[in-house]
């Protein structure tokens, strides 16, 4: 079952961007649009949430995030998605690993990835950046300590 940040987010001020995230075997997926705001990150953190309560993955599991659009992002977002990393270590949910699938095409990838990749560092966490969902998928697959399921990761989720 997927889930979709809008149903997430109460309140005057709605989510810019699109994210939806469900389960697949020892992955969790998510499909992102942006370009995003405070309000999408508080949406995540409360989708990501009833997930891991609803359908929790295996011990040790990764995330594999596809983005479209724009990555851009203000300080108070990703201020926000540090607090959200905080969160989710505290609840004893950390994946193992994450990559992200960014295509060239992305808007502000060159100037977005190192950030975000400095800041999942900062937590501890794996990070790669792909351009294509295979290619992110196999590096999750390396990372985990057993194999995913072979059905895991595809563009049909």
């Amino acid at each position: 079952m997927k889930l979709d940040i809008q149903a997430f987010v109460p309140g005057p001020f709605q989510a810019h961007g699109q994210i939806e995230l469900w389960r697949d075997g020892s992955l969790i997926r998510l499909r992102a649009q942006g370009p995003f705001n405070r309000e999408a990150v508080l949406g995540l953190s409360r989708a990501m949430a009833d997930l891991m309560q609803s359908n929790p993955p295996p011990a040790a599991f990764g995330y594999v995030l596809e983005l479209s659009g724009s990555m851009i992002t203000s300080p108070e977002t990703m201020e926000e998605m540090e607090r959200f990393l905080e969160q989710m270590a505290a609840l004893g949910q950390t994946p193992l690993a994450v990559a992200y699938v960014v295509p060239p095409e992305v808007e502000a990838r060159d100037i977005m990835l190192p950030l975000i990749e400095a800041m999942y560092r900062r937590h501890g966490r794996r990070f790669g950046a792909f351009d294509t969902l295979p290619s992110a998928c196999a590096w999750v697959q390396q990372q985990l300590p057993s194999a995913l399921d072979p059905q895991s990761c595809t563009d049909t989720a």
